[in-house]
């Protein structure tokens, strides 16, 4: 749950936040009120980010790491209240284990384009992985068009999602760098493929952060360093940077080792992308007799209106 209390929220101003709560397009709406004494809104919109995908369970070598998730799109406008009903309906995607669901915000409880102010699309799931071939990078959600939101197009600045990144085949999941669009959300990174026998286990895609140590690392599940131990599954997702509304994503798990047996067999998950809209993390590549682990969950979506 996002910490609202450092958003604009004084005597002057009104934030209202709408979280999750659309299991597929327009499903569930939640209502805006236009609140009185206030002249501008700024709202933005995020759409939700896609699960990550499932490594592969085989032989050595042949057992490659699911794809990460791509992430939702994000939306904005400013827009004088003057120009907008009293009413505004908000549904907002959920996160989950396929492709994120769409933000819309709407005069009417409608994903019909003449009714639509704002509208953030959700991400893809990253890919599953087949024997050797490596789970495919989820697509990023494409950005909103004035045919999908003509309402607020005048308004609005609308940007694509980040996509995800290819698991590993016999090495280690792919790292994603962060975006630099302008976008406040990541895709989910890539879990890690079974190498050849006797070789230690590889790890799960990690985030590429800029120097200067204001973005927090992000790292992938450890590959199995010994045939007994299993591997580490990708970590969650969360918003690394205090008041800062960036959302990282899941990162994927990292594989077992070539030769594991007993506790080692157990397939890493992947992690679950964070609230608001990034992608989750693709589990990685497991030796024959593993126990199944899960990719990482997308992230749900967010709508914010500010007025004042």
């Amino acid at each position: 749950m996002l910490d609202i209390q450092h958003l604009a929220n004084s005597p002057n101003s009104d934030t209202q936040i709408f979280n999750g709560n659309s299991p597929s397009t327009g499903s569930s709406w939640q209502v805006w009120n236009k609140p009185r004494g206030k002249s501008m809104a700024f709202i933005f919109g995020m759409g939700a980010g896609g699960a990550g995908g499932a490594g592969a369970i085989g032989a050595n070598s042949t057992a490659a790491g699911g794809g990460g998730g791509g992430s939702g799109g994000q939306t904005n406008l400013v827009i004088p209240l003057a120009m907008l009903p009293d009413s505004l309906y908000v549904s907002v995607g959920l996160g989950g284990t396929g492709a994120g669901i769409a933000t819309y915000i709407s005069i009417s409880p409608s994903t019909t384009a003449n009714y639509v102010l704002l509208v953030a699309n959700g991400g893809s799931a990253g890919g599953n992985a087949s024997g050797a071939t490596a789970g495919a990078a989820g697509t990023a959600a494409g950005i909103a068009t004035v045919g999908n939101m003509p309402l607020g197009w005048n308004f609005a600045a609308a940007l694509a999602g980040q996509a995800g990144i290819i698991g590993g085949a016999t090495i280690l999941g792919g790292n994603l760098t962060l975006p630099v669009t302008g976008l406040l959300t990541n895709g989910g990174t890539g879990g890690g493929g079974l190498p050849a026998a006797a070789a230690a286990g590889t790890a799960g895609g990690s985030y590429t952060v800029p120097a200067g140590g204001g973005f927090p690392p992000q790292q992938g599940g450890t590959g199995s360093a010994a045939a007994t131990t299993p591997p580490g599954s990708g970590s969650n997702g969360w918003m690394g940077i205090n008041n800062l509304i960036y959302s990282y994503g899941g990162t994927g798990g990292g594989s077992t080792h070539g030769s594991a047996t007993g506790a080692g067999l157990v397939q890493s998950s992947g992690g679950n992308g964070a609230n608001a809209g990034s992608g989750g993390g693709g589990s990685g590549g497991a030796l024959t007799g593993s126990v199944a682990g899960t990719p990482g969950r997308g992230g749900p979506g967010m709508a914010i209106i500010i007025c004042w």
